[in-house]
């Protein structure tokens, strides 16, 4: 029965896609889930819709030489969930970074909006030590990723989080004493 699903999938007739996917979609969602579950459930059944659109498309990979049938889906389900959890994380840092700079940038913005000068803020900016003065500048001047900032001065991402930090402290309580 495996072979003839095969060949029908080959011809492209969608019986053999139903057979596949009745008759296996229920262990290609369980490892999907056990991979992607985490994101929730809408992204597991894209990956798994994801897996057998693949299958249909690359049904010419597969060779009865090499191996089982189920081996084939099981690894392509297994590829597919993992490319998956990959843009999924990176989407993750992506939000997190962005949200944390939207904060960080509004509070700074805040403060800076809320003073009748901006010179004030320059002039404390200016009396940064470097590299707290170079780091400020190039983030919220410059618009740099930190990340980009520690590659540039060679420290590590958290050193620079941790300067910039103290820096808006620091306006942050100057402007204050200022009131």
């Amino acid at each position: 029965m495996q072979k003839k699903m095969i060949k029908k999938i080959r011809k492209r007739d969608t019986k053999g896609l139903d057979y596949v996917i009745n008759n296996y979609s229920k262990k290609v969602y369980y490892l999907v889930d056990k991979i992607i579950g985490f994101y929730g459930r809408e992204e597991v059944e894209e990956c798994v819709s994801d897996v057998f659109y693949e299958l249909w498309e690359n049904i010419d990979q597969f060779d009865e030489k090499r191996g089982e049938f189920s081996s084939f889906i099981y690894m392509k389900t297994k590829y597919k969930a993992l490319d998956y959890k990959r843009r999924l994380e990176k989407k993750e840092v992506h939000k997190t970074e962005l949200e944390d700079d939207i904060t960080n940038k509004i509070t700074t913005e805040h403060i800076v909006l809320d003073k009748e000068s901006s010179e004030e803020i320059i002039e404390i900016i200016n009396n940064f030590k470097e590299p707290d003065k170079t780091y400020f500048y190039n983030r919220y001047f410059m618009y740099y990723k930190v990340d980009d900032i520690a590659v540039m001065y060679k420290t590590t991402r958290a050193s620079v989080e941790n300067r910039l930090y103290r820096c808006r402290l620091k306006i942050k309580e100057m402007l204050e004493g200022r009131k």
